[in-house]
């Protein structure tokens, strides 16, 4: 039976609980319904338009494809292709743009491929989606095959090569491509300038990210956010901390990304009464941590030997914030309780896990063991780092 036959809306009732307002019978009035919906609930409402006899629109598959990205299933994007060729779209440049990056973000690229490979219309925009597909499926240097096969680029094809090689961790290769951009004249877009700050951070190369900072305060670019989180990010990285708290209080509206990268980095560098003082601002403001943010408060506890503090933000992170711990969580907590002596709760809280432990958990165990003399312990945490060591 057909994909669709298989969740068509045969039930008026179940029509009535998705949609409270009348819909007006017209491929626009589906459209409005179909974009504002929920997305498990659009492919329902495209299957009772259709037995309601009305044809879709080229719009129509623009929200359907973007609603397939949001449900659990790849087969809907396949199924969703092919009624958009049965209904005379296979060859819009739009949607076969669109098309190609929803399976890359399912992990298809044979099938992205096969879109590019037979579209009639390989503009600019459609080489820069392959590019930008294979480097979702962390295929870098088919990223830069295509580019290089490219028969004209923009700023926007450089900045997804340059993304490919730097959120594949070649970083080398990505200031490489970044130098060549300049060299060729192209103004860099913000993302491409997120991605030199990225790759200068890792490979810790200061001067590269010195010289992005100049060029955004010589050429008058808004810090943004994102912007102003990669550059902080990168001072940080390269142990400039008072460079990165310079950079914090220069951007103008600070997400809560920017505030975690922040947290984040005076943790790092030891500085744990600042990383807490932040953080008691970020909450005042109204902004919510996540999990990266209590991964660095729980550090910043850890550093600054602050272990009430650390047994309160634990406590805080799932009661009050409904944050589900991690491995990482439950690392930083081991270390908090290991280096203040408290060794037979770090093992209690190693024993209470719902995860297994990893090497790191286990060594800041043995080694708070080591320090304070516990034997039995450290008997058992070796077992386990022995067991753990046979499955790898």
């Amino acid at each position: 039976m057909p994909y669709f036959q298989q969740i068509r809306l045969s039930r008026q009732i179940c029509l009535n609980r998705l949609i409270k307002v009348p819909i007006e019978s017209s491929t626009i009035g589906w459209n409005i319904a179909i974009r504002t919906s929920q997305p498990q609930h659009t492919l329902l409402l495209y299957s009772q338009m259709l037995n309601s006899s009305i044809s879709p629109n080229k719009f129509t598959f623009t929200f359907l494809i973007k609603a397939c990205n949001k449900n659990p299933s790849s087969r809907l994007v396949t199924h969703v292709h092919s009624h958009l060729i049965r209904f005379g779209f296979g060859s819009d440049p739009f949607l076969q743009s669109a098309l190609l990056c929803s399976y890359a973000d399912w992990g298809l690229i044979d099938l992205a491929q096969q879109v590019f490979d037979r579209s009639p219309h390989k503009d600019i925009v459609l080489w820069t989606s392959l590019v930008s597909a294979y480097a979702k499926c962390q295929i870098p240097d088919k990223a830069r095959w295509a580019f290089d096969n490219m028969p004209e680029r923009n700023s926007v094809s450089w900045a997804a090569v340059i993304s490919a090689y730097s959120q594949n961790g070649c970083h080398e290769e990505a200031l490489s491509m970044f130098d060549e951009m300049l060299e060729a004249g192209v103004v860099p877009t913000e993302g491409t300038l997120i991605s030199g700050l990225f790759s200068s951070a890792h490979i810790g190369v200061l001067e590269n990210g010195k010289w992005i900072h100049n060029y955004i305060d010589q050429n008058l670019i808004n810090m943004s956010s994102s912007l102003g989180t990669a550059l902080l990010n990168m001072y940080a990285k390269c142990g400039c901390v008072d460079d990165a708290i310079r950079v914090f209080k220069s951007i103008p509206c600070k997400d809560s990304l920017a505030w975690t990268a922040m947290i984040s980095s005076l943790a790092m560098h030891g500085r744990g009464e600042e990383a807490l003082h932040l953080f008691d601002k970020m909450l005042s403001i109204g902004l919510k941590p996540d999990h990266v943010t209590f991964v660095g408060i729980l550090s910043a506890c850890s550093h600054a030997g602050l272990i009430e503090e650390g047994r309160y933000q634990f406590y805080c992170m799932k009661r009050i914030f409904n944050i589900n711990p991690n491995l990482e969580h439950y690392g930083c907590m081991v270390d908090i309780l290991g280096r203040n002596g408290c060794v037979k709760e770090a093992w209690n809280l190693i024993l209470s896990m719902p995860m297994e432990p990893d090497l790191l958990v286990l060594k800041s165990l043995l080694s708070a063991c080591a320090h304070y003399g516990h034997v039995e312990i450290a008997e058992s945490a070796a077992q386990r780092l022995q067991s753990l060591n046979q499955e790898i």
